[in-house]
């Protein structure tokens, strides 16, 4: 988590931006988490260099970025490749453009350096040159801004070879929400994430990953839970190169997803940026994970033309809320898991395409559990005022699992009321929090089965949930117990009564004899 002086060094970043008049939150994060992933590049390679040194070897150059010798950047001419520029390496590592004069940084940076980080044929910067084809250079007369930023990210504190820390620097900007995103909050993902208890191995997607945090928080919970076995080297590849999967198709987030990823030690995330719910993008995805974990849009549209059929098949319908639950479905493979956040709409809502895909869940797949969360967990403080898009609507996570020959016998409900927060704006840490005993319920739900439906959690056998039209939400199912009233007898209230009209009589005439005197 981000506090004390490095907070106070990342704000004072942010308001080096609205000094210079840079105030849409977007814009601020393009640029500034590109300047990062810069950084970030040097940084790694300075480790690498350090740790040589002390051994007394020097580095293999397939582990550096920045190699021995000239980068050269080719442009296409009349369909022949042609020679752009070419540059000496060390002229695009950090350390030696940080101190240059505002003109030649600017200069350096966006001739040189940002062509370096773009180029798709660069190996050496992975797959981010994929991701950063509509990245624009943002500081053109705006020298001073980038000689102050590039200044403050200087700072020893920010070292951005620690993965985890820069992580959380990352994540800190992108709170304040991106071109109306919201973001899901740390403590909600590692819930899920702990009831889902990814494993090494597992194909896990997150198919509307934003800035990936659901993949993040997976990867560190597998580095804790199993770090015995990432020593081993082809585990350690398995890990970094063929176990996570996101999609995004907003280029801006694709790219900043793919550089929280690589912060966090995934060196080659699969990211795609075409919707997975148009035409035949899923195609390759299908039946093919074993977790997925997301939070999908919630109240957009689609129109039939673009979805994908198959989905289609499932839920016929143009909001994406109900699109996205049916290419869950769908990604997975027999087995699988998922656990995704929806409006509680999806759970009651009475029209076929509603029905359809409930009945998909409960009687073709194995419907798990619903936990009803409170309408504010999405209110959330942001910098300058950026809003939050969705904060405060009413969600529900849905767990289920693929068999594809149904399986649902009882569906547990959990009632979370709070989740360690305050349930308005400001979102102030509080000591009401639901959620260890949420993942501590779900360790065990054999033990369920014997709550009553007045507690705060239960099971409900499958047969009442289709009785009742297939209705998901947990007030359909509670029990409340009415405190039975005892009202007093009727002649001690009248004879109560008389006695106080009694007393106003005796007193008014007590009065009247004071003033006739």
């Amino acid at each position: 988590m981000v506090t004390g002086s490095l907070k106070n060094k990342i704000d004072a970043i942010w308001q080096d931006f609205y000094n210079e008049n840079m105030a849409q939150v977007s814009d601020i994060v393009n640029q500034l988490t590109t300047l990062m992933f810069i950084k970030m590049l040097d940084d790694k390679q300075n480790a690498i260099e350090a740790q040589a040194s002390i051994i007394g070897i020097k580095p293999d150059e397939k582990d550096l970025v920045f190699k021995s010798g000239s980068y050269k950047n080719y442009e296409i001419i009349n369909g022949e490749k042609a020679l752009k520029f070419e540059i000496p390496y060390e002229e695009l590592r950090w350390k030696n453009f940080k101190n240059l004069n505002s003109m030649d940084l600017a200069r350096r940076i966006k001739n040189y350096v940002v062509p370096f980080i773009k180029d798709p044929d660069n190996e050496a910067v992975g797959k981010f040159g994929l991701y950063a084809k509509k990245y624009s250079f943002g500081f053109d007369d705006k020298e001073r801004l980038l000689t102050s930023v590039v200044d403050k990210l200087s700072d020893p504190e920010l070292n951005f070879n620690n993965t985890d820390l820069m992580g959380d620097v990352y994540e800190y900007m992108c709170g304040s929400g991106i071109s109306g995103q919201f973001r899901t909050p740390r403590h909600i993902i590692d819930m899920a994430v702990e009831m889902m208890k990814p494993k090494l191995g597992e194909k896990i997607i997150d198919p509307a990953m934003g800035t990936a945090g659901f993949l993040i928080e997976a990867a560190k919970y597998i580095k804790e839970h199993q770090k015995t076995d990432l020593l081993n080297v082809q585990n350690a590849k398995l890990f970094s190169d063929s176990m996570f999967y996101g999609c995004d198709n907003d280029p801006n987030m694709a790219r900043i997803g793919y550089m929280n990823c690589v912060l966090h030690g995934i060196k080659d995330p699969d990211i795609t940026m075409d919707s997975l719910l148009e035409s035949e993008n899923a195609t390759k995805y299908l039946n093919k994970f074993d977790l997925v974990l997301a939070n999908p849009p919630f109240a957009g549209s689609l129109v039939e033309s673009a979805t994908n059929g198959k989905i289609l098949s499932i839920t016929k319908t143009k909001k994406t809320e109900l699109l996205f639950v049916a290419l869950m479905d769908m990604l997975l493979k027999p087995g699988g898991r998922c656990m995704s956040i929806v409006p509680d709409g999806v759970l009651f809502g009475s029209d076929n395409a509603h029905k359809q895909l409930r009945v998909e869940l409960i009687d073709k797949q194995k419907l798990i559990g619903v936990i009803s969360m409170p309408a504010g967990i999405f209110s959330s403080g942001s910098k300058k005022g950026s809003a939050s898009k969705g904060s405060g609507v009413k969600t529900s996570f849905l767990i289920f699992e693929k068999t594809n020959k149904g399986g649902t016998d009882y569906v547990w409900f959990y009632d979370m009321l709070a989740d360690g927060f305050t349930l308005d704006q400001k979102r102030i840490e509080c000591k009401d929090n639901d959620i260890p005993d949420v993942i501590k319920k779900f360790a065990d739900l054999s033990s369920e089965l014997s709550r009553e439906r007045t507690e705060k959690s239960f099971m409900v056998p499958v047969k009442e949930i289709r009785d009742n039209e297939y209705d998901l939400t947990f007030g359909k199912y509670k029990k409340t117990i009415k405190k039975k009233i005892v009202y007093r007898n009727s002649r001690d209230i009248v004879s109560e009564i008389e006695a106080i009209n009694d007393e106003i009589s005796n007193s008014l005439s007590a009065l009247k004899e004071m003033l006739d005197d």
